[in-house]
């Protein structure tokens, strides 16, 4: 009865190690990203511009993207868990313009945009990014710029009240 016990004890330390191992090996997990941490300010004409899209578009890389806040500070997310930016030379883009989705939960309101095609479809911001922490503010004019809406899904563009 010794040698059932004996082996019965070995089965189960096998069985022990084996999901000791599995456990610290994991299951591949969450991928890592080398990221710099990025955040920063928007302003146009010296006021912070809250709800401001930003995005970081790398040469041949993976965009990040941030949401102002009332004060016009973000901070940019490179996945739904991963923080910053890949490291090199970016485009940024800054955008105010929303269509808004009546039929989210809650309801997203539209607004309009306020920022130079400058500094968005036309844009001349760029930045780089390092490993580490970055800080990049960007104080956007309107002198000097033209203001364009975007066309809404059904084509009805700015041509309201005609």
């Amino acid at each position: 009865m010794s040698f059932r016990n004996s082996t019965y004890f070995k089965f189960m330390a096998v069985c022990c190690v084996s999901l000791l191992v599995l456990s610290v090996a994991g299951c591949g997990g969450a991928p890592t990203y080398d990221t710099g941490l990025v955040t920063g300010t928007v302003t146009l004409d010296g006021s912070p511009l809250p709800s401001a899209r930003i995005q970081f578009q790398p040469d041949g890389g993976s965009p990040s993207s941030g949401l102002t806040d009332s004060s016009g500070k973000y901070k940019l997310k490179y996945t739904r868990s991963t923080m910053g930016a890949e490291p090199g030379n970016h485009s940024v883009s800054i955008s105010t313009f929303n269509e808004g989705d009546s039929d989210a939960e809650p309801p997203v309101a539209s607004s309009p945009e306020t920022v130079p095609t400058k500094y968005n479809s036309d844009t001349e911001l760029t930045a780089e990014v390092v490993k580490g922490p970055n800080t990049h503010n960007f104080d956007l004019k309107t002198e000097g710029g033209t203001v364009v809406q975007p066309e809404d899904e059904g084509g009805e563009g700015e041509e309201e009240g005609e």
